[in-house]
């Protein structure tokens, strides 16, 4: 097979580097980048293109990896990404599969068992851990309409849920109060809830795994 070209995009250090480690012991694998955010990940893949992204899921900043995982399938169509995660809902491993990703893997999982995965994801080929696809296919009424949403709606339904309010999502996402409100509104509506004291209950619920 030819050698296969890996961007990676994380912002914990230690993960980048096991995972830097690990695909360097094969020679099939070269990482061409490492990076610890989504502008700085745009930037790169606009002057070197891969044939393989690992993208974390939870990723600071202005995109998150969802929103990353979309942009990345929409105009890098070539460019196979696999989900790299510590935890992830049913209605979020669908949504990544639903917005272009190949592989969700844990970051639990054994390094030399990642790289076995990526090699399947490089080749076109699906790769969901084990771990995740009783999940997946235990999706309930809530994350069905979790996968209703658009990237951007998920955003700030995620913030929201980290107790930040409309004003602050509106500041760290470089977005209006008033465009903020309205993405609110609408992902309320394909919840089917009507006040963040619904939102917060559903995630207490559901525990972490709600987003």
């Amino acid at each position: 097979m030819p050698i296969i070209k890996v961007i990676t995009c994380d912002d914990h250090p230690l993960i980048s580097t096991a995972l830097k480690n690990a695909l360097e012991r094969d020679p099939e694998f070269h990482i061409v980048a490492q990076t610890d955010s989504g502008s700085k990940l745009m930037q790169i893949l606009r002057k070197e293109p891969c044939h393989l992204l690992v993208l974390d899921f939870s990723m600071p900043g202005e995109m998150d990896g969802l929103a990353l995982l979309s942009y990345v399938s929409r105009v890098y169509p070539d460019t196979r990404v696999a989900i790299l995660t510590g935890t992830i809902s049913s209605g979020m491993a669908s949504q990544c599969l639903k917005n272009g990703a190949l592989g969700l893997l844990r970051k639990s999982l054994d390094m030399d068992l990642i790289g076995t995965a990526l090699k399947k994801v490089a080749q076109g080929r699906q790769y969901i851990d084990p771990g995740f696809q009783i999940e997946i296919r235990t999706a309930d009424a809530a994350e069905a309409g979790l996968l209703k949403l658009s990237p951007r709606e998920l955003t700030v339904i995620r913030l929201l849920v980290a107790g930040k309010s409309v004003t602050e999502i509106a500041n760290q996402l470089n977005r209006s109060i008033k465009t903020i409100s309205t993405q609110k509104q609408t992902a309320f509506e394909k919840l089917g809830i009507e006040s963040e004291a619904e939102l917060f209950r559903m995630a207490a619920e559901r525990g972490t795994d709600l987003l």
